[in-house]
């Protein structure tokens, strides 16, 4: 590899995406510790090559004085074999040119260690905090703040599951199922899709009606459901009863009880229905709901609520069309019930 192109390489690591990817971060420290090693060894090589054109400019003066029979004044410094002002003026330019690489070999290395330092420093940052993410918690109440954390919340759970917990709306303990505020991810899914859950937890995503049924189904839940529409309006809607069947049942929601809100109970037709998608048609219509509106939902009949619908269409939406149609982001919440 040449110089330029190392000089790419590093560049790239340093101002390049890759800065903000923790995943890839390691990788690329690596790399910049292989080549701090590779241009110690090239630094090397070039003041050896220097201290070599010495010796071959010595040899050459020695033979050419010898065959010619030049004789030189003695000066202070030079080889005792070899001398003459000529002679040292070369000898002088190539100590200047050994100490300018060694200074500029110096410079590097300071640089490419403080940046391989903060990089280490990041890295432990980042092991630090997912150490502390890693522990198991039986809820989202327990964990320290809003985010991404395993819990497992009694011993009927075979393994933990990593969930979005928010600690900011209502005094927090809540577990996010299902996020939408940008359209990056597609909605219109399958089945087994929504069975197993799909997306990004730190992005869009929806958790999975396994993992709903089986949270609801240990121990009592309420829901809370955040609207934001193109507006800015807000509005929300509260249950304090919600739990969905399993795959058998068709996860019917057989729990949506006490409602409360600042817009209407707008799950109202959605009591006792079974979940539809595009390929399960479930829902009480002539029609196959999920696929007429693109969507995937508690379907009874086709029009009030779809909120896995197409983004930034009338189709992803409530049945309050008057509150605002379109809407921009929707986030739904369940936690368990303290009393």
């Amino acid at each position: 590899m040449n110089k330029y192109n190392q000089r790419t390489n590093i560049s790239h690591i340093v101002h390049g995406q890759s800065k903000d990817k923790f995943d890839i971060l390691f990788e690329r420290l690596t790399y910049i510790k292989r080549f701090t090693f590779s241009f110690q060894c090239h630094c090397y090589s070039y003041t050896s090559d220097i201290n070599m054109i010495k010796i071959n400019i010595l040899f050459a003066f020695t033979l050419c004085c010898t065959i010619v029979g030049i004789q030189c004044a003695p000066t202070a410094g030079t080889s005792s074999a070899v001398q003459g002002f000529a002679f040292e003026m070369i000898m002088t330019k190539l100590q200047f040119l050994e100490d300018r690489s060694t200074e500029k070999e110096e410079q590097m290395l300071t640089k490419l260690s403080d940046l391989i330092s903060r990089m280490e420093n990041i890295i432990q940052h980042k092991n630090d905090s997912n150490k502390v993410r890693d522990n198991v918690y039986t809820s989202c109440s327990e964990v320290p703040s809003s985010g991404i954390y395993s819990i497992q919340p009694d011993n009927t759970f075979e393994e933990p599951m990593r969930v979005l917990c928010d600690q900011d709306y209502e005094s927090g303990g809540w577990i996010v199922f299902q996020h939408r505020f940008n359209g990056s991810t597609d909605f219109y899914r399958n089945w087994q899709e929504y069975k197993n859950g799909f997306g990004n937890l730190e992005g869009e995503f929806w958790l999975g009606l396994d993992r709903i049924h089986q949270l609801t189904a240990s121990r009592p839940h309420e829901l809370v459901v955040l609207l934001e529409n193109l507006r800015g309006h807000k509005m929300h809607a509260k249950y304090d009863q919600f739990e969905i069947g399993d795959e058998y049942e068709k996860y019917v929601l057989k729990k949506l009880r006490n409602y409360s809100g600042s817009h209407g109970d707008f799950f109202y037709h959605d009591r006792g229905m079974k979940f539809s998608t595009f390929d399960a048609d479930n829902d009480k219509s002539t029609k196959n709901c999920a696929e007429t509106l693109n969507g995937a939902w508690w379907f009874g009949v086709c029009g009030y609520s779809n909120l896995n619908g197409p983004y930034g269409t009338i189709d992803y939406m409530t049945s309050f069309y008057s509150w605002g149609a379109i809407l921009k982001t929707s986030k739904l919440m369940i936690r368990p019930k303290t009393a």
